[in-house]
């Protein structure tokens, strides 16, 4: 057996899983998979023995009965219902601690699904079975706990009363002829789903809600409280058979047992599943992904067809549930192949030493498909491996100072600082058309010298038919034009950097591109403000290294008699070049630095496009309205001045997620004060439940399509005949500005507040997935079929344990009407809202609203969320809360089925330090 180990738990495969019995061809992806060998249940030496020489990663062995019962005794005293273990002392304890799960079954002497019905019963006449099935079960978790066994399967929820009685053979042959159910009697029924409820009554009516099921979960919840979960941490795998009863009766007993984080599920694949089915189990699953919190899926032998060849596959229905599982959760969700195999046909069962090799290389199979592997194991699914359901306080921002190592995480983004350049190319587009820019002088050179002087300027596609028509000794005329640009908030530069590269891809298009010989360009004065003293040390460094942050000097060797030398400043200006001026400032306090000071008094000086990054992962939430409000107001934009984001609105949706409902209770055991150690007092539950938090959501599900909730526009307009001899004090600023856009950011209420309604959505919000990423369309189109058909269902029971924040963005577009020159209109978005998601952009996560307590959405009922921003002098924070109603007969007054408290108010919990 190899020593290589790791923990299930970990979901990390060990070496023998990641190379052994999936073919050489395969790529190595994070795939956990286990077995259980009913031949072997009992012997887990054996069958992790066998299991890992197929590359398996775990093993199922039953858990023994350990208690000496009088009732289940021989005359010599020996236990009848014990099988001897011989596998405790072949096993080393880090074989029991990584690589093998308990299981709850019955005893020998005990008949099928008797000890789940003792446990449950609620008849007073079998109160001694009970007493003894108890001593059994907690027996056997006490030696789980003992053998450190990270896991343990435990039966399904029983979803009819169990009498507990001990039933005789005449008894289950009377039963067996009364086992039909009647259909009009239980909506969930199915021809094919007695597999799936074996452990149930089936002459007894379906009931999710029964006296058993209250047993059951009042069993677990006190199991999850003991030593044996706090303590050994033991998790509860909890068996839930892939239909809508147990799975609404798993979440109901998870409620019960207030959603510890010790219950979990297993679901349990174990019947055919027809395509007309599909539709209402992906609306099942969608929800239940979120609020179940499963751990794991089985897939029984039973189900796998047969190709040409012999070898087991799945059907089309069971291929798809595979992809959307391991689509939402393959991260962290574990595999397991159960039940027997049908010693006949040996072309599926020959299959390696387990005889489910065949089955476990299927299913790696569906796991390597390109779409899971794009989804799962591309480079930014691998960065956002350690942030999944792990949740961060938003920053501070006037506060906090980005740390080296996160300034170049997000610099890496593919997606944001792109369409930021495409924003700021844009606005500069518009802005020559219209003649927006200061005409500051001609030059006249050859295209040669053009082209050394700013070699990115000519890095564009259509390059060599450019060449074709002019060649480098031509000369041409340049007219060149003054931007001003300024960036708040640098950071490290990389705004900067794309506004340089936006500059000379403008003025490259408008030199090559003009029918006649004068032609236009730009030269910009960029003005890089950042408050952290750290970036601005970066900033200096590549001010003094960097030709493309000065102008192009370097460049000047190439200047000879031939051009007219434009100067600006005392320095040779050559088109299609920046030159950068660093400030270390806060900057709602321009008026504090001499150089914006000069800016603010020189209305020809001041901005003519402002470009920031200030954007939270709700819009607002790091304070950019406050922040660019205040840039406005110092009087440092020109009244024409343009805003790069133009707009953001944010938006909000329900979510339900068990993981991250537990993860923000547990904030409530952290220290308030981490610089105190373990002097400071915890947070508590009341601030941890009154938090938003950024999370990149894993384990959750988006119920319904998100909302806007409001909107923030920058810059302000201008009001119509501003007065002269306006004040301007106040914000920092005490210039008389005379500027009208200055006036128009005077006494701006950024208070917002929005009340929402979600109705009910058939699909359950099937195609938002876990909150983060695009709108699925295929989830969507499998989640519905006839959609008179699906508004009569009603199947499926929502959990919702908070909402989730994020933000769609305007950077820049163009005015309404098409542009003279590109015939089309320019316009640049970035955004985490699900409907307009930029794919592959990793820089914001959404932000989690939670609920104190989660509420229980009937089916057909509608979510109302209120959600309010407000403020003082030194403080912004949410409020908010939601409530649960059904109006769908359209009489009167809707009922209110549930509602929350108003979370935060006053923002005692959580506020942004203006």
């Amino acid at each position: 057996m190899s020593e290589s180990n790791t923990s299930i738990i970990s979901t990390t495969p060990t070496a023998d899983a990641k190379n052994s019995g999936s073919g050489s061809n395969q790529p190595n992806v994070t795939f956990i998979s286990g077995v259980s060998l009913p031949d072997h249940i009992h012997d887990a030496a054996t069958s992790l023995q066998h299991a890992r020489q197929d590359g398996f990663d775990y093993v199922v062995t039953a858990l023994p009965n350990t208690v000496p019962l009088l009732s289940a005794t021989n005359d010599d005293g020996a236990l009848r219902d014990t099988v001897r273990r011989t596998d405790v002392t072949r096993l080393e304890s880090k074989w029991w601690s990584t690589s093998i799960v308990g299981m709850v079954t019955d005893p020998p002497h005990w008949k099928a699904d008797q000890l789940l019905e003792g446990l449950t019963s609620t008849a007073a006449s079998a109160s001694v079975r009970k007493t003894e099935a108890n001593k059994i079960f907690w027996g056997m978790m006490e030696w789980a706990s003992h053998m450190n066994i990270p896991a343990v399967i435990l039966p399904s929820v029983p979803l009819t009363e169990k009498t507990g009685l001990i039933e005789t053979a005449s008894d289950e042959k009377n039963k067996a002829k009364n086992s039909k159910l009647d259909e009009d009697e239980d909506m969930f029924a199915k021809d094919d789903e007695s597999n799936n409820q074996s452990q149930n009554n089936p002459g007894k009516k379906i009931s999710i809600n029964n006296p058993s099921a209250k047993e059951y979960a009042r069993l677990l919840a006190n199991l999850a409280t003991s030593s044996i979960c706090t303590s050994s941490h033991v998790q509860l795998w909890i068996r839930v058979p892939l239909t809508l009863p147990d799975l609404q009766a798993y979440q109901l007993l998870l409620a019960r047992c207030d959603h510890s984080p010790s219950v979990g599920c297993l679901i349990h694949i174990n019947t055919r599943l027809e395509p007309a089915e599909l539709p209402a189990i992906v609306r099942a699953l969608h929800a239940f992904l979120g609020g179940g919190n499963v751990k794991a899926v089985s897939w029984d032998t039973s189900i796998f067809l047969q190709n040409k060849k012999g070898y087991p596959t799945l059907s089309k229905s069971h291929q798809f549930v595979f992809s959307l599982l391991f689509g939402r959760l393959g991260r962290t969700l574990r595999t397991l192949v159960e039940g027997g195999v049908d010693s006949s046909n040996p072309s599926i069962n020959a299959g390696g030493s387990s005889l489910r090799l065949h089955h476990i290389q299927y299913l790696r199979h569906l796991r390597s498909r390109a779409p899971l592997l794009a989804k799962l194991d591309s480079e930014e699914g691998i960065l956002e491996a350690p942030y999944l359901d792990s949740l961060q306080s938003p920053l501070q921002p006037l506060g906090d100072h980005l740390e080296y190592q996160t300034y170049e995480t997000f610099e890496k983004d593919p997606v944001k600082y792109k369409r930021y350049g495409e924003a700021v190319a844009f606005a500069l587009e518009d802005g020559i058309e219209n003649d927006k820019f200061a005409f500051l002088g001609s030059t006249r050179m050859s295209l040669g010298q053009l082209k050394q002087m700013n070699d990115a300027a000519f890095e564009m596609e259509n390059e060599n038919s450019f060449e074709k028509r002019l060649n480098d000794k031509e000369m041409i005329d340049v007219n060149i034009y003054q931007v001003t640009i300024l960036v708040v908030g640098a950071g490290r530069g990389p705004l900067v950097r794309e506004a340089i590269a936006a500059v000379s891809r403008v003025s490259a298009s408008w030199t090559k591109g003009a029918k006649d010989k004068r032609r236009k360009a730009l030269h910009a004065k960029i003005v890089a403000i950042e408050k952290n003293p750290s970036a601005v040390l970066y900033l200096q460094s590549l001010k003094g290294s960097d030709p493309s942050w000065n102008g192009g000097q370097d460049y000047d060797r190439y200047s000879d008699g031939s051009n007219t030398n434009l100067m600006e400043d005392g320095n040779i200006v050559i088109p299609g070049t920046s030159n950068v001026n660093v400030i270390g400032c806060d900057m709602r306090e321009a008026t504090s630095h001499p150089i914006l000071k000069r800016m603010i008094q020189n209305e020809k000086a001041r901005a003519d496009i402002v470009v920031s990054e200030l954007l939270g992962s709700f819009g607002d939430n790091e304070l950019s309205p406050e922040c660019l409000d205040g840039v406005q107001h110092c009087g440092i934009l020109k009244d024409s001045c343009v805003s790069v984001p133009q707009s953001y609105t944010a938006f909000i949706a329900p979510v339900s997620s068990a993981r991250l409902h537990s993860e923000a209770r547990t904030q409530s055991c952290l220290p308030l004060n981490t610089n105190e150690g373990p002097a400071s007092p915890s947070v508590g539950m009341q601030r941890a439940m009154e938090t938003p938090y950024v999370v990149r959501s894993h384990a959750a599900s988006q119920t319904h399509n998100e909302r806007a909730c409001w909107t923030f526009s920058h810059p302000h307009p201008s009001k119509e005949k501003a007065s002269s001899d306006m004040d301007t004090s106040g914000k920092g600023c005490d210039e008389d500005t005379s500027n009208p856009s200055a006036k128009a950011a005077e006494d701006i209420d950024n208070d917002r507040h929005a009340h929402i309604s979600f109705r009910n959505d058939p699909t359950n919000g099937a195609g938002m997935g876990c909150g983060y990423g695009a709108v699925d369309p295929e989830a969507i189109s499998m989640a519905s079929d006839d959609p008179k058909e699906i508004l009569t269902k009603d199947d499926t029971t929502v959990t919702i344990h908070g909402f989730m924040g994020s933000f769609h963005s305007e950077l820049y577009e163009s005015p309404a009407g098409k542009s003279r020159k590109m015939e089309e209109e320019r316009s640049s978005v970035i955004s985490i809202a699900p409907h307009s998601f930029s794919v592959g952009m990793f820089s914001w996560f959404p932000l989690y609203f939670p609920l104190k307590e989660p509420l229980r959405v009937p089916p057909g009922a509608t979510v109302n969320c209120s959600i309010w921003r407000r403020s003082d002098d030194a403080r912004v924070w949410y409020e908010w809360c939601a409530e649960v109603v059904d109006d769908r007969d359209g009489a009167g007054e809707a009922c209110l089925w549930a509602a929350s408290s108003i979370h935060n108010p006053g923002g005692r919990s959580y506020h942004v330090k203006k």
